[in-house]
């Protein structure tokens, strides 16, 4: 199973995008992009993955802040898929 597969599994398992954490709209809109995301890697199109995984930070970003653990993950996200095109140096401030 792949990185970014897991990392959206356990965002859900954890329940990290409650209503709660994001506006239902924002939640969806983030579920989607990082299921797009998913889909994007699986085929192997890691730089238009990459472009979407950064919209989805965003979207987490501007709904829940900087320090909410969704956050993080689309962090980890994003720099997972840089890191697997050797894109290493901007992995690393992620």
């Amino acid at each position: 199973m792949s990185r970014i597969k897991i990392l959206i599994l356990l965002a859900r398992i954890l329940g990290l995008t409650n209503p709660a954490a994001f506006s239902q709209g924002a939640a969806i809109e983030w579920d989607t992009l990082n299921e797009e995301v998913r889909r994007l890697y699986q085929a192997g199109d890691h730089k238009r993955a990459t472009v979407i995984a950064e919209k989805a930070l965003k979207v987490a970003e501007e709904n829940v802040g900087p320090p909410h653990p969704i956050v993080g993950t689309s962090l980890n996200n994003l720099a997972g898929l840089y890191q697997d095109q050797g894109e290493c140096a901007e992995a690393e401030p992620l």
